[in-house]
């Protein structure tokens, strides 16, 4: 190595490292420097906040710009990016130009101490100048003049979009402030690394960690290094891709023998692509010819000097295309249930083809599983395993559209999902045959899951045959401002009543959020959660046709400016005088039933009952409300003809009237302990609807 070529400075935990590291010069980009700060900590959000920070102080205004190279996923709301605060309280007045594992960046601030941050995706929606408050960009830039604040991305450092800017009407920040970079990893107790260069506008002197993260972060800076980026790859065709890589910086070396690793998603092992000798910066390329079809892969450029350093660059992502130009064929048999996954407002995986990427399963963890999850890019995640996943108090948020989880793909007894949930923060999505069992994952006080949840203002989500049992705070919920989500022949039951919850007894069914449009519940039973069976919060739209409500306090509750369809549904065992569909709102109801003689009003007196249907999907057509126990018995929960004995013991008990409320799994067993078997999946290569419905029959229909 070139003697002092490179300076290297490390910091564990908290405290000063500024005199150690060789100064960045504030208005000027420092060539081929790399800053690596790990940080901990639950998020950077709400009213208080956890995370590592590398920063100076700072007064008046400023021009900071940064380029984020690597983020590591510890979760999809991990964030890094450039922040001021006015304290290093965790509960400060801040602004965060923030970016996610996605690549997308957008702002949030919070406007007084210790209150919840806003940001231009939720609760800041109005001061964004971007679609959807947020843009792809691996350049972040943050200025400051005065009492206005604004906030650029670009995807090249030369051509900036402005996604926000900030005046005295949103917050109020003293001239002096602290200005720096943050890294959270929303995971607490785990580290998340965060590679950071071509700062400018900044010189940080201080690195420090805020609010509770359990373990101390770090940073270390060095410079003089190589540095590679990788491409998208080119003439991408079945099984073959050309994939590309830029060396952009050789930290004086004479010579650079660059090449590829590239991987199946979402397996852990690299394969190495041919190399090329480069004696100057420049792009090279290489050609994979040993592609799987209808696959995703990982790509990522290497770069090894002659002066014994190397350089990896980010992964890049892509998939292969089948070779049946994308047509889907036949649908396949409609389902089992009276209620088909499209019989609701929800339009079921418009964008599935049979070009569209599988991503298999082989090893129920937690690691494959959410990779699979958030590929940038329309996928079918199917499982050539059964058994347990256990989440271990994480939830798993899905961020990007266009998801399809195939559970009825895995061998017998299927997946279970324990100490976690699965949070939607995305649209067109399809969840089928999996249950979810977040439970009281050690009773710590503060762990609120839903099972199953869509954020607001997401769109098209189905969620179909699936079993839902101890959230702690909902088991299967809508989120506020949604558009067409369909909730059928779900299984949702055993809410934990009195367990973890912040706010003491708070286990309930389903929260149709405020202003959710068009959702349809189908087919489903609701057994032992005491309230919001389910909750029409304000000015939602809903259908709620064919259900079981089961060992209940509330039934169906309704907000004002409500409006719904309510038919066909059984309401038993009620254990309190509300009527069956109380509150407010509007409401067509006919045949619904109140079994077992109960002495319960079935319409409240504040609703107005109308003549007709305010809302109704095409094409659905209800059951006798005689005939709905037994076919909703048959048909509810992941898989119906291969029920677990947790969901064959729900089932069996509403049938027979007996159960109990409960405040901890572990007063009906604990979690399951499934068996991990295995089977290999002949993917086709065309008619991908009708090979994914055809599974859903073998797990629904009991010969």
């Amino acid at each position: 190595m070139t003697p002092n070529r490179r300076s290297f400075m490390r910091a564990v935990g908290a405290g000063s490292i500024g005199a150690a590291l060789l100064p960045l010069t504030s208005g000027t980009a420092v060539a081929a420097t790399i800053i690596t700060i790990r940080g901990a900590g639950a998020d950077i959000w709400s009213s208080e906040d956890a995370f590592h920070y590398y920063y100076e102080a700072r007064s008046g205004d400023f021009d900071v710009v940064v380029r984020n190279t690597a983020l590591e996923r510890t979760e999809a709301n991990a964030k890094t990016g450039i922040m001021v605060r006015e304290t290093l309280e965790p509960d400060a007045k801040n602004v965060m130009l923030r970016r996610t594992p996605s690549g997308e960046a957008s702002l949030q601030w919070r406007p007084a101490a210790g209150i919840d941050t806003l940001s231009t995706t939720s609760g800041g929606e109005d001061e964004s100048e971007v679609s959807g408050g947020s843009l792809e960009a691996d350049w972040l830039r943050l200025t400051r003049s005065g009492d206005v604040i604004e906030a650029y991305g670009s995807t090249d450092g030369s051509d900036w979009t402005r996604i926000a800017q900030l005046t005295a009407d949103n917050l109020e920040l003293s001239s002096d402030t602290y200005v720096g970079l943050p890294v959270t990893s929303h995971v607490e107790g785990t580290l998340c690394t965060a590679e950071l260069r071509d700062l400018s506008g900044l010189s940080p002197d201080t690195n420090r960690d805020i609010g509770d993260v359990q373990v101390a972060g770090s940073v270390s800076v060095e410079e003089g290094v190589p540095f590679v980026s990788t491409e998208p790859p080119t003439d991408v065709e079945a099984t073959s891709a050309t994939v590309n890589g830029d060396l952009t910086d050789m930290g004086g070396a004479e010579s650079a023998e660059c090449y590829f690793e590239y991987r199946k998603v979402p397996t852990e092992s690299w394969q190495t692509a041919s190399s090329t000798t480069l004696s100057s910066t420049g792009t090279y390329s290489a050609e994979l010819d040993d592609l799987t079809r209808r696959r995703y892969y990982e790509v990522r450029a290497v770069a090894e000097m002659s002066d014994g350093d190397s350089t990896t660059g980010s992964a890049v992502t892509f998939g292969t295309p089948s070779r049946a130009n994308g047509q889907s064929g036949e649908n396949g048999p409609e389902s089992v249930s009276q209620f088909d996954l499209g019989d609701g407002f929800a339009d079921p995986a418009p964008w599935l083809d049979d070009d569209t990427p599988v991503i298999k399963i082989t090893e129920p963890t937690t690691r494959q599983f959410e990779t699979a999850l958030n590929v940038d890019g329309p996928r079918v995640v199917v499982f050539e395993t059964s058994g347990v996943i256990d989440l271990q108090e994480q939830q798993l948020t899905v961020t990007n559209d266009e998801l399809y989880i195939a559970g009825q793909t895995a061998p017998s007894p299927g997946i279970t999902l324990v100490r976690g949930s699965i949070w939607l923060d995305s649209s067109d999505n399809v969840i089928q045959h999996i249950r979810v069992r977040p439970g009281d994952a050690g009773n710590d006080s503060g762990w609120e899951p839903d099972c199953i949840f869509t954020e607001d203002g997401t769109e098209n989500n189905v969620i179909d045959h699936c079993t839902a049992t101890w959230g702690v705070d909902e088991n299967i919920s809508v989120g506020y401002d949604t558009s067409d989500t369909t909730v059928s022949n779900c299984l949702i039951a055993e809410a934990l009543q009195d367990s973890s919850h912040s706010k003491g007894p708070h286990g309930y069914g389903s929260l149709i959020g405020n202003n959710a449009k068009n959702v349809t519940l189908a087919g489903n039973v609701w057994a032992h959660t005491l309230d919001r069976n389910p909750r029409l919060k304000e000015g939602t739209r809903t259908v709620v046709v064919n259900n079981v409500v089961h060992h209940y306090k509330d039934g169906v509750w309704m907000d004002p400016d409500t409006q719904a369809s309510i038919e066909g549904n059984v309401f038993e065992w009620p254990i309190s005088e509300q009527p069956n569909v109380f509150g407010d709102g509007g409401v067509y109801v006919d045949d619904n039933v109140l079994n077992w003689e109960a002495d319960v009003p079935m319409v409240g007196d504040r609703i107005t009952e109308l003549d007709s249907r305010p809302l109704w999907p095409d094409g659905l057509e209800t059951l006798a409300a005689d005939d709905v126990r037994e076919h909703n018995f048959r048909n509810v929960g992941a898989r119906p003809a291969d029920r677990t004995a947790h969901d064959e013991r729900i089932i069996e008990a509403v049938r027979s009237g007996n159960g109990s409320y409960i405040d901890s799994q572990e007063e009906v067993g604990g979690y399951p302990d499934l068996s991990e078997n295995t089977h290999t999946l002949d993917v086709p290569q065309s008619g991908t609807h009708a090979w994914l419905r055809q599974w859903s029959r073998e797990v629904e229909e009991d010969e």
